[in-house]
């Protein structure tokens, strides 16, 4: 009887104990992972570690997420320094008027219609290629809920009949929630029409404008210099890569991240470029800079790109799949335009 009351009396006293023993395991753990936060966000922000910390800001200030660098600094980054990172998207090269290319009869050295894909494989990302002939043949899809929500390029390929697309200009979100694409930034036009154009939301960052010869029009012009070009296609983004077959430097790194652009060869070939990022695919898939951008067109041969929206809006569309992996967790994010390539 006495074992049997000291074997009790022993379990009773571990049930006591055992809520309190989970307790203090909480609480250990909540100071263990407080203590790794503050002392991690230290050593990123304000340690010795200047590359990492540029790095780490660019990255997410590229993103829809750049609020979130005051609360992971612990509110010890000002205001100043967040806006010394931020993306300039004003690199545009000369204003001259570039000289005036007919390529609606085809591009030298192609087939008449064609479309070719390539799968270009570099150290920190993965980028996918499409050569599109003729460039006639690409045309800028507008949202048809313009100032409500977006849609994504898999929308605007279906709903437009075309064979393939990518993510293409500005936007801002409509009613304040992130993610909607609804109403797009810049000169916007579509096949003539100019379907947006507000300067105080975009003032005189680059246009990216495609001819109803063909020619791919990328720098800062004014509605009337794009109508004299005979544009017929535009929407706005930047930095321009290259301009007029030289290249366009001014952003060197502004982080890595997943990246749309277009360009187009010497015989008039149009090239859109996609590539992956974010860690999607693996530690090979860290992302692209802006330089390592221009350079992978310049090695493609383009005399003439732009980088479009990237991040989370990175897509590229074709024959009804989708080539890329995007990043947005909810798959293919809705953006307000985008250039798609239209049966000849």
């Amino acid at each position: 009887m006495v074992n049997s009351s000291h074997h009790a009396e022993r379990g009773e006293k571990i049930k006591r104990s055992l809520p309190i023993r989970l307790a203090r395991g909480a609480m250990f753990t909540v100071a263990a992972l407080a203590y790794l936060f503050v002392s991690t966000s230290l050593l990123l922000f304000h340690g010795p570690y200047q590359s990492l910390k540029n790095y780490f800001i660019q990255s997410l200030d590229t993103t829809m997420h750049g609020y979130l660098l005051k609360p992971l600094s612990l509110w010890t980054l000002p205001e100043s320094e967040i806006d010394k990172y931020k993306p300039n998207l004003g690199i545009r090269g000369p204003s001259a008027l570039p000289t005036l290319v007919d390529y609606s009869n085809g591009t030298n050295g192609h087939s008449p219609t064609s479309i070719k894909m390539e799968t270009i494989h570099e150290p920190t990302f993965t980028a996918y290629v499409m050569f599109i002939s003729p460039p006639t043949r690409v045309e800028v899809a507008v949202t048809k809920y313009i100032g409500v929500r977006g849609e994504t390029v898999s929308e605007f390929v279906n709903d437009t009949g075309a064979i393939a697309g990518i993510n293409a200009g500005a936007f801002q979100d409509s009613h304040h929630w992130r993610g909607t694409g609804g109403i797009p930034l810049g000169i916007t036009m579509h096949n003539g029409q100019l379907v947006h154009n507000d300067p105080s939301q975009w003032n005189d960052d680059p246009t990216i404008g495609i001819t109803n010869k063909g020619q791919l029009i990328v720098g800062s012009y004014t509605v009337q210099q794009l109508r004299q070009m005979g544009v017929t296609q535009s929407v706005a983004f930047g930095p321009v890569l290259i301009q007029n077959g030289k290249p366009v430097y001014g952003i060197n790194t502004w982080g890595v991240a997943p990246r749309t652009a277009i360009g187009q060869l010497r015989n008039g070939t149009m090239v859109f470029v996609v590539t992956d990022g974010r860690l999607v695919n693996g530690v090979n898939d860290l992302g692209a800079s802006i330089a390592e951008l221009r350079q992978l067109m310049l090695n493609l041969g383009c005399i003439n790109a732009a980088n479009l929206d990237g991040g989370s809006s990175a897509t590229m569309v074709y024959n009804g799949k989708l080539i890329n992996t995007p990043t947005d967790v909810l798959g293919e994010r809705a953006v307000a335009t985008a250039f798609v390539v239209m049966p000849n």
